[in-house]
């Protein structure tokens, strides 16, 4: 299985404050879809994982990567809403 990675320039000063936002929304989606009994503690990769870098004008990029498509895919509808509604 390949990672689906997610690069995310943020340009405006409340965009990091919206990406966590959008990120709680995300893992308590995510919470939801999951029964906890059938998932293993041990061993399981994490479903979402964030990198902070700095492009070369200084903008800070966040990069998520995923495990499946279909998360990312959900992860980035949740962004864009919360990113509307700013």
């Amino acid at each position: 299985m390949n990672d689906v990675v997610v690069n995310l320039g943020l340009k405006r000063p409340e965009d990091e404050q919206i990406l966590a936002s959008a990120i709680d929304t995300y893992a308590r989606w995510r919470q939801n879809l999951c029964e906890v009994d059938s998932r293993s503690i041990e061993g399981e990769a994490p479903d979402i994982m964030v990198k902070t870098g700095f492009l070369a004008c200084g903008a800070v990029q966040k990069t998520l990567i995923f495990q499946e498509r279909r998360w990312a895919a959900g992860f980035l509808r949740i962004w864009r809403f919360q990113r509307q509604k700013a």
